[in-house]
């Protein structure tokens, strides 16, 4: 009953009532298995005081369950391959509608298909790029270079915030709010094919170390082709739930046919549906993809104002990092004496000033810190510090001429020269 209200079916009433959820299920549907009680126990009591308490058959949702057994691995020998495809694209969109929006990002691997055979996501792209790292990728540098980013990212995971801290990405993200990170999934299709000695190394490593750190594997491997050399497959296998194409063109879990359980993969839902439901999606996360932390995460108690002294080092929070962290602005030790804020329009350039401006001066004195604000561009708006007679401010320009910044640099040079004598 909780996965059916957690994984309900694809229809129409079920994508109108859909919200983006504020946390991650932690889990997302793959299929069910039909559970036909008197064929597995190869005989039926016939006696009423023998009698099975409940139904002779039902349905069992199977689901991938996050963080440990998140990866997954569907093998074939050419048959069920259109099936295994379309079962990861419906994966792709139940673990999407289970997950808060821009918390998930998918890079896809299809190297036969040429990405046909995820086409209809590229959708998501229009919306946010980042969900599905910008396209989908085909060819075997291409293949070596994202597994690569995405072992970096391992990398980066266990030895900046998991640390001897937190045992998997999960608990980390509960503490870390606002800036939890995002989990990875590697979606491929038609494994080996592409894939070099590198990458399937690279690839062995995902699915070894990858679970810890949100990075998992939702792949379709083609048994006909050789792996490349080196490449142990048990290994991979181990680390995965495992679904096998038969001949008869059935499936089994872990490649095991029980007499009485059949397993079927859950299949997308009909193409105009898929389409408003990858549209939903895509909106959604696209809304969703500004992350803010609240000023006061990182502003003094009201006993604590201008309490830093700059003797030393001038240094003041100015966002977060990690999970129990606060990044810090801090110059004036050894060479780290000036600061310079570069990005896109739009990038938060002129919030950052702000963040910086305010923290300053709510954590330092006007005797620790003075501030010589120049604006040229009408960008970063300091009138608001000349309204509020800001007492740090020696000097407060708003649209200023050449001739005037000028004039600034000079009092500087010379406040620079006096300090040198």
């Amino acid at each position: 009953t909780h996965a059916d209200g957690l994984f309900p079916e694809w229809t129409r009433e079920s994508l109108d009532r859909w919200k983006a959820p504020a946390d991650f299920a932690n889990a997302a549907r793959l299929g069910s298995v039909d559970v036909n009680v008197s064929s597995l126990a190869k005989a039926r009591p016939q006696s009423p005081r023998l009698a099975l308490p409940g139904p002779d058959r039902f349905l069992l949702p199977i689901s991938l369950v996050m963080p440990q057994r998140g990866s997954l691995l569907l093998e074939s020998d050419g048959g069920g391959r259109e099936e295994m495809i379309a079962s990861l694209n419906q994966l792709i969109l139940r673990l999407l509608s289970v997950a808060p929006p821009a918390k998930l990002s998918f890079t896809i691997i299809d190297p036969v298909g040429l990405g046909d055979g995820f086409s209809g996501l590229m959708h998501l792209a229009d919306y946010d790029e980042s969900l599905i790292n910008s396209r989908i990728w085909t060819q075997s540098q291409q293949i070596e270079a994202r597994l690569g980013d995405l072992n970096d990212h391992i990398e980066k995971v266990i030895q900046m915030y998991l640390r001897n801290e937190f045992p998997n990405i999960t608990e980390y993200n509960r503490q870390a709010g606002q800036i939890a990170e995002k989990y990875h999934f590697v979606v491929i299709a038609d494994f080996p094919s592409n894939f070099s000695e590198l990458a399937a190394k690279r690839l062995l490593s995902i699915a070894t170390s990858g679970a810890r750190c949100g990075v998992y594997l939702l792949m379709h491997w083609d048994r006909k082709k050789p792996v490349p050399q080196d490449f142990n497959a048990e290994q991979a296998r181990a680390h995965c739930l495992r679904v096998v194409g038969k001949k008869s063109g059935t499936f089994a879990l872990n490649d095991e046919l029980i007499p009485g359980v059949t397993f079927s993969l859950d299949q997308l839902p009909e193409d105009g549906l898929t389409r408003d439901l990858i549209h939903k999606l895509g909106a959604a996360s696209r809304d969703a993809e500004r992350v803010e932390v609240p000023f006061s995460d990182i502003a003094p108690a009201e006993d604590a104002l201008w309490s830093v002294e700059t003797t030393k080092e001038l240094r003041v929070p100015i966002g977060r990092t990690g999970a129990t962290k606060l990044q810090y602005l801090a110059i004036g030790r050894d060479t780290r004496q000036h600061a310079l804020i570069a990005g896109k329009t739009g990038s938060g350039k002129s919030t950052l000033f702000h963040v910086m401006i305010t923290n300053l001066s709510l954590w330092c004195s006007p005797d620790e810190v003075e501030f010589y604000l120049v604006d040229f561009k009408k960008g970063v708006e300091f009138k608001c510090y000349a309204n509020a007679h800001l007492p740090h401010a020696r000097v407060i320009a708003i649209e200023s001429d050449r001739e005037f910044g000028l004039s600034v640099l000079q009092r500087l040079d010379e406040e620079l020269k006096r300090r040198g004598d």
